[in-house]
């Protein structure tokens, strides 16, 4: 087998990858809706986009770095392998980044964009003016504007009217650009190559959380993507049995703003000659499960929020999962009782194996803890490398691999793929070196078993301290909470209170079942954990817990603590009254609250005010 190189470009990567077989080059490399592309006619697509960028001067030789912001679709792909192969960086923004409340221009100006490349859907004739505006203001060179067909089975027929006569007013609005049309003018300028420089900054990737006021920027050298696509891609085979000779189709569920999708998946799947299908607006399209079936899906990662709202819909009978080979979960610890509803869910609808599970951080280049497909051990899984998964005795406070037995410590990750924590001179993360090499601390606090897996035991980082000094535990809180019944979802969060100027804990919950004596289950959560379990701490317990309808979560499915300091929510509050005799915890006790001191509302993504992502599509489909 011809060796790998993963010190070269990344378009050139998977260009040398698929054409040592001539073959190779009509084998399927995107379904796009109705559109299919070979490998040889994506190729050729990223040479277009190439000449275009040549003509405009958007080249490392003239240091550009060009956000492309696009729906889950091919044009947004093909700009930014062309933009690869000019030797741009490539910052990959998100559709909520551009809703009225969105964060694009903050990151433009902060990630010193000079180009944007847009998505036509994601704007219209009306708010134009402003986008043109603030590229003039923010000094942008060039807004390029991509028109992406419709179709297949995750498009409403009202959606399909919207996206051309959209696209149609636009064009006659004026100061707008297509790349359609200026392929056809620029369609013979030469391409202008970006130098062959594996630490040359190729991407950079947002995770769904935020720092300093924009979502927080993941910055990865040429080298880094190549590692993962090798790591991750012959993964895809390996994990699904029987498919060595077969090539896989993947669906990307996350947009491109995403490491896992764009660096984990389409990079990846594209480099061993897979095949990837795009479907526009990914999971958050209600719509979305319909693909699986409809393109015979063989892989799909998601999240457990994915999971969690197709389990609430009541239109999921006639789902069918069993072209799934392998179907994979993870993103952040999932308790078990809901990795048994997940997997009785895919069995239930025709995936005859087991939910996997991957445990990592995108900073580090994808999963590093693994669950095998099927297990429903409560665990974040088993270490793929046990030199790159360290844990931090709490009690000595020194670094151990899950080798040298059981303890309980803080973890910390490192990988060959790891991004760069500096970008234009600003200190993004830190990284913490152990033994000469880079790690980053995940801030999770986990066990460490005897057969050598690792159990999540809470957030460390997720606590806050309050006039006194007194410092609230709420990760580990929250996870406990998780585990017991009548419990959906829970959060701990800082609230001030002004009748004593401090800040106290508050719990929000959403119960299972909101027909059932929701604070006698919530009671006995609490009392099982602080008195019959002993996390008997006045660190620990809560002030207060809210009945809520939702927790604002980010567009990983994690619970957005920021958002629920800073917004407001109606629920059901209850003050919490401890007995305790000689110092200890004896009874917890609930008394009605009519002074609720809460907050949030709204479900995903980020950056949509507080609007679910599944009424944009309500509205255009009903």
């Amino acid at each position: 087998m011809t060796e790998i190189n993963n010190d070269q470009c990344v378009w050139k990567y998977i260009k040398s990858r698929n054409t040592r077989e001539k073959s190779q080059l009509c084998r399927t490399a995107l379904i796009d809706c109705t559109r299919e592309y070979t490998y040889g006619q994506m190729f050729v697509e990223w040479e277009h986009y190439a000449r275009v960028f040549s003509a405009l001067g958007i080249t490392g030789e003239n240091n550009s770095r060009v956000a492309v912001a696009g729906t889950i679709s091919a044009e947004p792909l093909f700009s930014f392998y062309g933009l690869n192969m000019t030797g741009a960086t490539v910052s990959m923004f998100s559709y909520p980044d551009f809703l009225p409340t969105g964060q694009w221009k903050t990151m433009v100006e902060k990630e010193k964009i000079t180009d944007l490349i847009l998505s036509d859907i994601m704007v219209s004739p009306e708010t134009w003016p402003e986008i043109e505006e603030a590229g003039e203001s923010l000094g942008l060179r060039n807004i390029i504007l991509l028109h992406s067909l419709l179709g297949g089975p995750c498009t409403g027929p009202a959606e399909l009217v919207y996206n051309e006569l959209n696209y149609h007013r636009l064009r006659k609005t004026p100061g707008t650009v297509f790349m359609g049309d200026l392929i056809k003018k620029y369609g013979s300028t030469p391409i202008k190559f970006g130098a062959d420089d594996p630490d040359h900054l190729a991407i950079i990737t947002h995770t769904s959380g935020s720092t300093k006021g924009t979502r927080k920027p993941l910055p990865y050298k040429e080298r880094a993507l190549n590692i993962t696509a090798t790591n991750f891609g012959n993964g895809f085979h390996d994990y699904s049995e029987g498919s060595d000779d077969v090539s896989l189709r993947l669906a990307p569920s996350f947009d491109f703003s995403s490491y896992l999708c764009m660096c984990g998946i389409i990079n990846a799947d594209l480099a061993i000659g897979d095949t990837v299908v795009l479907t526009f607006f990914g999971f958050l399209h209600p719509k979305f499960i319909k693909a699986v079936e409809y393109y015979k899906i063989n892989v799909l990662f998601t999240s457990g929020f994915m999971i969690d709202s197709w389990l609430k819909r009541d239109d999921m009978d006639d789902v069918d999962l069993s072209s799934l080979k392998l179907f994979s979960c993870g993103g952040s610890y999932i308790p078990v009782d809901k990795v048994r509803k997940y997997n009785e869910f895919a069995r239930k609808h025709g995936f005859d194996k087991g939910i996997g599970r991957g445990y990592g951080m995108s900073e580090a280049g994808g999963a590093q803890l693994y669950v095998p497909a099927g297990n429903e051990e409560d665990i974040l899984g088993f270490p793929s490398s046990n030199e790159d998964i360290l844990i931090k005795d709490e009690n000595d406070e020194k670094f151990y691999t899950s080798k040298d037995g059981v303890r309980t410590g803080t973890m910390y990750i490192a990988s060959d793929s790891l991004c760069t924590n500096v970008l234009d001179g600003e200190v993004l993360f830190e990284f913490t070196e152990i033994n000469g090499k880079n790690f980053i601390c995940t801030n999770d606090q986990v066990r460490v078993n005897s057969n050598g897996s690792i159990s999540y035991a809470g957030r460390m980082d997720k606590f806050f301290v309050n006039n006194d000094g007194v410092r609230f535990e709420a990760g580990i809180v929250e996870n406990e909470m998780d585990k017991q019944p009548g419990i959906d979802k829970c959060a701990v969060v800082p609230v001030l209170d002004k009748r004593i100027h401090d800040t106290v804990p508050v719990l929000y919950i959403i119960p299972e079942n909101k027909d059932s004596d929701v604070c006698t289950d919530v009671l006995n959560a609490l009392t099982k954990i602080f008195i019959e379990d002993g996390l008997d701490s006045s660190s620990s317990l809560p002030s207060q817990f809210v009945i809520v309808d939702s927790i604002p979560c980010n567009s990983n499915g994690k619970i957005d603590v920021f958002r629920i300091t800073r917004e407001r929510l109606k629920g059901t509050a209850y003050n919490i009254k401890s007995e305790r005799k000689n110092g200890k915890l004896e009874k917890i006790d609930a008394e009605f609250s009519d002074v609720t001191s809460s907050i949030t509302g709204g479900t995903l993504p980020e950056g949509m005010g507080g609007g679910s992502a599944f009424n944009l599509f309500e509205l255009f489909n009903n």
